[in-house]
């Protein structure tokens, strides 16, 4: 019997192109509330997608990077 809790999706897309068009959006946007729903619809990748390719490229959450691009942005 698998255990579910003990598999760790880290395998990052072999097409970096969404993750970074996403990241230009976030950019150009990141004066306006921003949300999963928002993610997920520029995106076209779902919540679960989205948390393991921002882990696997910048070792951080979504919305952390969000955050941290609204501090430099200051």
């Amino acid at each position: 019997m698998n255990n579910f809790h003990n598999l760790k999706l880290v395998k990052p897309t072999t097409d970096r192109c969404r993750l970074d068009q996403l990241c230009e959006w976030i950019e150009a946007n990141i004066d306006k509330p921003i949300g999963w729903a928002e993610l997920t619809t520029q995106s076209g990748m779902d919540h679960l997608e989205l948390q393991r390719e921002f882990g696997a490229h910048f070792k951080t959450s979504p919305m952390q990077w969000i955050r941290s691009r609204r501090i430099d942005s200051k």
